[in-house]
């Protein structure tokens, strides 16, 4: 299924759950609200919460395939920026955290029983994007240094400089990350803070940890009995 605009009666029958577990029927009572944190992004937790509940708890969401889901839809809704001082919608709803990767049943549900979420405001775009680049700079730039540490026979004098090179990036992104609100920030900054290049290295660990590359998947939450 593509995002786009559709009514309810426009999923197959076949890739929804069967009319026997449904709890719900958007055709007479209609589409859902979309659940929303506190700063007006699509809950993921809370989606997957809502669409549970209104089938049987002992429906398994059986499906051949899973797929992305992006939680920020209709694509139409994000288009590229036409000028420079616009914000990118295209690549906010493409930012790794507006995705989840589900079981395609569960996806063709929430497309069948929700609405399409209202478009954040300006701001918050920006700083999803802002958070997630910054992020992802630092966890690159921290994993290119012990990249560097693993190349054998790299004189010691290039290899020191090379991180240095490399320090200084990771200091420059840190000082970005600061400038993005709480809120939005993907990172605790003082688990990742680093006055060196050894620091540094360490931090890697914890940043690998976040798998800040990785869609959220949520197979287990739906496909659990809670």
């Amino acid at each position: 299924m593509t995002d786009r605009l559709h009514a309810p009666h426009t999923v197959s029958r076949d890739s929804l759950p069967p009319a026997e577990v449904r709890a719900y029927d958007p055709s007479r009572y209609g589409m859902l609200p979309t659940p929303l944190d506190e700063r007006g992004l699509v809950d993921l937790d809370g989606l997957v919460m809502l669409a549970k509940s209104t089938v049987d708890p002992e429906y398994t969401w059986q499906s051949s395939f899973n797929d992305v889901h992006h939680l920020q839809w209709h694509a139409g809704y994000y288009p590229r920026p036409k000028h420079d001082d616009e914000v990118n919608m295209h690549t906010f709803r493409e930012l790794v955290n507006r995705k989840a990767y589900i079981p395609r049943v569960f996806h063709n549900w929430i497309h069948y029983i929700t609405e399409p979420p209202p478009i954040p405001t300006d701001e918050v775009m920006q700083y999803s994007i802002d958070a997630q680049r910054v992020a992802m700079s630092l966890a690159h730039t921290a994993s290119l240094a012990v990249r560097l540490t693993r190349i054998a026979r790299m004189p010691e004098k290039k290899l020191l400089m090379r991180l240095d090179q490399e320090f200084e990036h990771y200091a420059i992104y840190l000082d970005n990350a600061r400038e993005v609100p709480e809120e939005f920030s993907l990172i605790a900054i003082h688990e990742i803070e680093a006055k060196s290049a050894e620091e540094m290295l360490i931090a890697n660990k914890r940043l690998g940890r976040l798998a800040l590359h990785t869609v959220p998947t949520r197979h287990r939450a739906i496909l659990s009995g809670a």
